[in-house]
């Protein structure tokens, strides 16, 4: 008999020990991207986990884009964001094929930087540090809108609702 890895152990195995790895130096894009892996394949884990094994569980779900939906709407869209970010570096440019460009917040894996931080404004963008008085890096990610977001804000909260999720509804316990 196969084993299988329960939604909870991915979370801890996977999904917390990227996101910690982020959390020791946000300002790592390498980090940020097996964050954002290992926090949007927890939802495909999650969906087919219990639609083979327990499906009472996600039977309010018709497909695994609408689960995907449900945790984008509870969790400020940012699901989306991380995503697309993990699809963005596995296909290059998502907004090349109509099939990723529907789904993506992202246009590009160039759209996920490094930026400067000196005295609580932005100095520069970049990958690393040019000006040695720049002392702080965060990994910052640009929408199709324009809008810039910081990943460790956003990757908190995908975080927070898969905790909430895994451990407060007692699932695969």
């Amino acid at each position: 008999m196969p084993i299988k890895m329960t939604p909870e152990e991915y979370f801890e195995a996977f999904t917390l020990g990227n996101y910690n790895d982020f959390i020791d130096d946000p300002s790592n894009v390498m980090r940020a991207f097996n964050s954002a892996v290992a926090a949007s394949h927890l939802a495909d884990c999650y969906y087919n986990f219990y639609k083979k094994n327990q499906p009472s569980l996600i039977k309010k779900y018709k497909s695994l884009a609408d689960f995907i939906n449900y945790i984008s709407q509870n969790t400020n869209n940012y699901f989306q964001d991380i995503r697309s970010i993990s699809n963005a570096y596995k296909h290059l440019y998502t907004g090349t094929t109509k099939e990723y460009a529907r789904y993506s917040t992202i246009s590009s894996a160039g759209t996920i930087e490094s930026v400067a931080f000196e005295d609580e404004e932005i100095n520069q963008v970049s990958e690393e540090a040019i000006d040695n008085n720049v002392s702080e890096f965060m990994v910052v990610y640009t929408r199709k809108t324009g809008e810039q977001i910081q990943f460790k804000k956003a990757i908190e909260i995908i975080i927070k609702f898969w905790e909430d999720t895994i451990y407060n509804t007692q699932i695969g316990k």
